[in-house]
C-alpha cells in the first residue's frame, strides 16, 4: 500500500476521531448533567420528606407535653387561665394538622374530619394520634373552665379526675407511639437510620418522643 493511502487512511480516522470527539464530548456532558438533575432532584424529595415526617413528630410531641404540663399545674392547684391554655392548644393543634396535612405529599392520607361517613382508620397511628390529643384537649379544658369558677379558691385536682386525665394521657403516648414506629420505618426506607434500644419495625413503648 502506498504512503499516500497511508496517509489519506490516517486523515480520515482523524476526522472521524474529531468527528466523534466533537459529537461525544457535548452528548456526555449533557448526560452528566441530566444525571446530576436527578440526583439533585432525588435528594431534594427525600430531604423534603425527611423534614415532613420530623415535623409529625415533633409537632404531635408539643401537643402532648403541653397538655401534660397543663394536668401537673391543675394536679397542683395552680392556676391555668382559660384563654392562654386555649391559644396555646390552638398553636399546637394548627401545627400538628398541618404536618399530618402535608403528609399527602408522601402518599399518606390521614383523615381528620368527623363529618359524613367515616373514612378507614389506618394503622399506622396517625388518626389515633388527632383524635388522643383532641379527647384529651376537651377533656383537660373542661378541668380548666372548672377551675376558673372557683376563683381564687383553686385547690389541687381530686385524685380521680387528676387519674382520668392521666389515662387519657396515656392514650396520647401510645398512640404516638404507634406513629413513631411508623415514621421510623418510613425513615429507614428513605435513608439510613440507626434506632437505638429497638428496631423501627417495633412499636415503641408509650411516653416515647
Amino acid at each position: 500500500m502506498s504512503e499516500a493511502i497511508y496517509g489519506l487512511l490516517g486523515a480520515l480516522g482523524g476526522a472521524l476521531i474529531t468527528a466523534a470527539a466533537a459529537y461525544w464530548g457535548p452528548w456526555r456532558v449533557a448526560q452528566a448533567a441530566r444525571e446530576d438533575a436527578r440526583e439533585t432532584a432525588a435528594r431534594t424529595r427525600r430531604e423534603a420528606e425527611i423534614t415532613r415526617v420530623i415535623l409529625m413528630r415533633n409537632t404531635t410531641r408539643a401537643w402532648r407535653n403541653h397538655l401534660a404540663q397543663t394536668i401537673t399545674s391543675l394536679g397542683l392547684g395552680l392556676p391555668v387561665t382559660h384563654a392562654a391554655f386555649d391559644e396555646a392548644v390552638t398553636i399546637c393543634r394548627d401545627a400538628s394538622q398541618s404536618a399530618l396535612d402535608h403528609a399527602l405529599h408522601d402518599g399518606i392520607w390521614v383523615s381528620q374530619t368527623n363529618y359524613g361517613a367515616p373514612f378507614p382508620v389506618p394503622d399506622n397511628g396517625e388518626f389515633r394520634v388527632l383524635e388522643a390529643l383532641n379527647r384529651l384537649t376537651d377533656l383537660i379544658r373542661s378541668e380548666v373552665i372548672r377551675q376558673v369558677g372557683f376563683g381564687e379558691n383553686i385547690s389541687p385536682l381530686e385524685a380521680r379526675r387528676t387519674e382520668t386525665l392521666n389515662r387519657a394521657l396515656g392514650d396520647v403516648d401510645t398512640a404516638r407511639a404507634e406513629l413513631s414506629a411508623t415514621l421510623l420505618n418510613r425513615l429507614e426506607r428513605i435513608m439510613s437510620v440507626s434506632v437505638i434500644g429497638g428496631t423501627p419495625s417495633t412499636p415503641l413503648p408509650p411516653g416515647t418522643p
